[in-house]
């Protein structure tokens, strides 16, 4: 019994150490897997003692013992549930099961890839959709009819026609959530043709107006709409010299007909239709274009020999083509123009069948232009080639004519340059057909010279293209004995000709000659001329030089010629006797620049190198254009009066003024129309005004925020700022000469019009008011000097201690000391502390000041008066301690003058002169003011 209970506790101490496998499965339970991908099936085992493998079986089917069961590439047929067993030998097993989904996009199948039908019946057609998980939606549509879309399973067409033929596609998706991916959504599709028996439709031929080349292919493409079913045969025919009857004979049966090598007889109409067992289509015809490039029918004599002086040359050639070509006349690259009237070109057009055009050009070398009437003369040698071009194509001939002449010198200098123990080149350059032969002499000797054994002279001939030979003498270690002129003598058999070609040594350029102006711009002019020899120095370098002149009347305004030679002719003019320089190195033309807009100049050449400088070139004048027209300075608009005023800066330009009215403001289509032109009246010394009443100008009906409806001007002005709609009118300045050359746009002020006010005071008007201020204030000042002279004695004596005068020879003058020879009248300065000019322009200043703020001014004046007067009764009564002045001056800012000039007439009818006191404060560098009734 002992050994029994002995046992049993035992295997209960035992069994706290064993435990049956308990299984968990997963990642996932189910598993949702997208098809084609990884399926990893876990199973995790917890036992004691452990287990050392596992067993996975589906449906009873053993499939594995590892702990991780791996599927690489998931398929459907892999769904379905799978169970992992575990067992540690205590007698009893652990197994759990996890379902394996597998998602797969929809499988959509259609019984019948087509389905025929007849017209008018109804046609149903099944779409299958198999997908895991379930389709979200089934639709059908339609190949090239984007508004077709119908929902289902079933298509349902009732009564068709030829036009629901087509192919028809069921389309269905759903939504798929694999187990550690994002959601995706799944597409299946699959197709049905419909087929609707029916006759061909109408007939079409592409392309639907064919133009071929002659030896070219072309392809024609029949077809139907609707095609028609069952398929249709396609018949082509062709009109044969317009004749019907000739159509029914067939060209071929298929939907396509093929010219390999079109000839003009291919040309004409074109027939196709379509045909089936229900019927035949109407017929498509075209019409085929055949078209023919230039071709030659007399061609230009490849060389032809002529000499100078035959009378009435003519060259001529043929060609035909299809459509009419276009003939020109080219000589070495460059077209003949009639307009140089050396030749004359005459072109004979000629139609024939099928519309070929046969033309016949003659070009006659005759005309105005040439020296002796209609002779030939060297410079018509060269290649002439008869161009004929048309839509197809282009073809030419040419010609190389050569002209018998004499030699023609053509070197530009008589002139060559080289310093001794130089090898100089005196080269002669001539035109002549035959070749010629040359000849060179030297001074006075009649000898010719040849190539000497010891190498001195070196005698060559170049040829180049266009019959031109230029034979080179060489002359190797140059001495003084071999300058002096040579003679180069070509002959050839129809003439011989000599010239002089002078060897010197080396020295300054030659003066440039025919200076003109090619191009002229805002701010440069471009310049060309014919440069002298240079010396020998091919460093040789052209410089321009210039000034400003006055710009001639034809281009300036009548008051801007005359002030404008006013001004150019004063010594502070911008006409300045000194030439300004531009250095144009080799450049010919030369660009000069920078340059002042609308400003006339004189330029001329001169050329400078090592040796020297030339004399200068001819004088040409230019005037370059305007660059930027300034806008108005001020437009308004009454829209009472209908009266719109410019008001234009001081200009020389002839200018135009281009008013717009805004039209359709309501609507979204709003814009700026031209209502009128107005030719200005500028002046160039100052501003102008210049008013005209336009009547046309767009109106209508302006309504405040309150709905009060506006009717006058000033409600009109009130309405455009209350509504925010902007400028009704706007104004630009263009050149009177070109209309395209304009400024910026100014708007115009909608209301009364200011502009009579404001721009009233112009350069004059201010000039005679400054003129007249001054001669106030100098009036003014001797009066108040005259008075002081008469009343100071007088004061002195009443008021021996009450105030002490200021030294005339303080660094202060007193502000009423008695005038002197040096002194001017009130307001005082120190000797030549400002002139008159600076005195001119303070009172310009103080006039101008009075008249834009006159009301201020006279009550400011008004009040310090009453001010002024309230400070003298307290000075009388103090005791002896001056009393500060705070009146500001209106010269306070100069010479530390902190006293103001009032009238000598007070508020209250008391006259009263300002004198500084002395003191401290005066010391100080400060003003004290006393008032002292006179």
């Amino acid at each position: 019994m002992e050994k029994f209970n002995l046992t049993k506790l035992s295997l209960d101490i035992l069994l706290l150490f064993l435990d049956y496998p308990r299984v968990e499965v997963g990642p996932q339970n189910p598993l949702r897997i997208e098809r084609d991908h990884v399926a990893k099936l876990d199973c995790r085992v917890d036992a004691k003692p452990m287990v050392s493998s596992v067993r996975w079986t589906r449906n009873g089917q053993y499939v594995s013992t590892t702990p991780i069961h791996t599927i690489y590439r998931v398929n459907r047929h892999h769904a379905g549930k799978y169970t992992c067993t575990a067992d540690n030998g205590l007698g009893k097993s652990g197994e759990k099961d996890i379902l394996l989904d597998v998602l797969y996009p929809p499988i959509v199948v259609i019984e019948t890839k087509t389905h025929e039908a007849e017209e008018g019946e109804t046609v149903i057609v099944r779409c299958n959709v198999t997908s895991n998980p379930p389709a979200v939606t089934i639709e059908w549509l339609k190949e090239g009819a984007p508004d077709f879309r119908y929902m289902g399973e079933l298509l349902t067409l009732v009564s068709v026609r030829a036009e629901h033929a087509g192919n028809y596609i069921c389309r269905a998706t759903n939504h798929m959530q694999p187990f550690g991916s994002k959601r995706v959504e799944g597409v299946g599709n699959s197709t049905v043709a419909l087929l609707v028996r029916h006759r061909p439709g109408q007939a079409y031929i592409t392309p639907n107006k064919p133009v071929v080349h002659v030896g070219n292919g072309v392809t024609l493409s029949c077809s139907a709409s609707p095609p028609g079913w069952p398929v249709p045969q396609y018949r082509w025919f062709r009109d044969m010299n317009n004749d019907l009857s000739n159509t029914q004979k067939i060209l071929a049966q298929s939907p396509q007909y093929s010219i390999p090598k079109a000839h003009l007889g291919s040309e004409g109409k074109y027939h196709c239709h379509a045909v089936n067992e229900l019927g035949m289509s109407k017929m498509a015809t075209i019409t085929l274009e055949v078209h023919q490039p230039p071709q030659f029918l007399a061609k230009l004599q490849q060389h032809m020999t002529r000499r100078v002086g035959d009378v009435d040359y003519v060259v001529t050639c043929s060609a035909k083509a299809k459509p009419s070509p276009i003939i020109r006349w080219i000589k070495d690259g460059t077209e003949i123009l009639l307009g140089r009237k050396m030749y004359e070109i005459r072109t004979i057009p000629t139609e024939t069948s099928n519309g070929i055009v046969t033309v016949q050009s003659i070009l006659k070398f005759r005309g105005k232009g040439r020296p002796n009437g209609n002779q030939l003369v060297p410079a018509d040698r060269g290649l002439y080639t008869c161009l004929y071009e048309n839509e197809v194509n282009s073809a030419n001939s040419s010609m190389h004519l050569r002209i018998e002449h004499e030699p023609i010198v053509l070197h530009q200098y008589n002139k060559v340059a080289f310093d001794v123990r130089e090898s100089g080149e005196v080269m002669c350059k001539v035109q002549a057909y035959p070749k010629p032969e040359f000849q060179w002499q030297y001074g006075n000797n009649p000898s010719p010279l040849t190539m000497s054994s010891d190498g001195h002279y070196e005698i060559s001939t170049r040829v180049d293209n266009n019959d031109i030979y230029t034979s080179i003498l060489r002359i190797n270690h140059l001495s003084h004995s071999d300058y002096g002129d040579y003679t180069c003598r070509a002959v050839n058999p129809l003439d011989a000709i000599r010239t002089q070609i002078r060897l010197q040594p080396k020295g300054p350029p030659e003066r440039p000659t025919a200076l003109k102006v090619l191009e002229t711009a805002h701010n440069f002019v471009i310049l060309s001329w014919l440069p002298g020899f240079n010396g020998g120095m091919l460093s040789t370098k052209f410089l321009a030089t210039y000034r400003r002149v006055t710009t001639p009347r034809d281009q300036l305004l009548s008051d801007c010629a005359v002030s404008a030679q006013t001004y150019m002719s004063s010594s502070n003019g911008l006409s300045s006797p000194e030439w300004l320089e531009f250095d144009c190195f080799r450049d010919n033309p030369c660009k000069v620049s920078p340059l002042d807009q609308h400003q006339s100049y004189v330029f001329k050449i001169y050329a400078l190198n090592a040796k020297g400088s030339s004399g200068y070139s001819n004088e040409v004048m230019a005037t370059t254009k305007v660059s930027k027209i300034p806008p108005p300075l001020h437009v308004t608009y009454d829209p009472n009066s209908h009266v719109v005023g410019i008001n234009v800066a001081a200009t020389c330009l002839s200018l135009i003024a281009i008013v717009e009215s805004l039209v359709n403001r309501e609507s979204s289509i709003a814009a700026w129309e031209v209502v009128d032109t107005i030719a200005m009246q500028a002046s160039g010394s100052e501003a102008t005004l210049k008013e005209t009443t336009i009547n046309h100008i767009a109106q209508r009906t302006h309504y405040s925020t309150s709905g009060r409806p506006l009717g006058h001007a000033e409600d009109i002005t009130l309405a455009l700022a209350e509504n925010n709609q902007g400028p009704a009118v706007r104004v630009k300045l263009c050149l009177r000469s070109n209309h395209e050359h304009c400024g910026e746009y100014a708007n115009a002020e909608v209301g009364k019009s200011y502009l009579v006010e404001t721009s009233s005071f112009t350069t004059s008007v201010v000039v005679a008011i400054v003129i007249a201020s001054i001669a106030f204030l100098l009036f003014t000042g001797f009066s108040i000097v005259l008075c002081r002279c008469r009343r100071s004695s007088i004061a002195k004596n009443s008021n021996t201690g009450a105030v002490k005068e200021y030294d005339l020879d303080s660094g202060r003058p007193s502000i009423v000391a008695q005038t002197t020879a040096n002194q001017p009248p009130p307001p005082y300065y120190p000797t030549g502390s400002i002139d008159s000019k600076s005195l001119e322009a303070h009172a310009m200043e103080l006039t101008l000041t009075a008249v834009q703020d006159a009301e201020d001014l006279l009550h400011h004046h008004h009040h310090h008066h009453q001010h002024s007067y309230q400070q003298q009764e307290q000075q009388m009564q103090s005791s002896s301690l001056p009393s500060k002045s705070t009146a500001s001056s209106l010269y306070g800012a100069q010479n530390g003058y902190g006293c103001h000039m009032t009238n000598a007439i007070g508020a209250e009818g008391e006259n009263y002169q300002v004198v500084p006191s002395s003191g401290h404060h005066a010391l100080s560098g400060g003003t004290e003011c006393k008032y002292h009734e006179v």
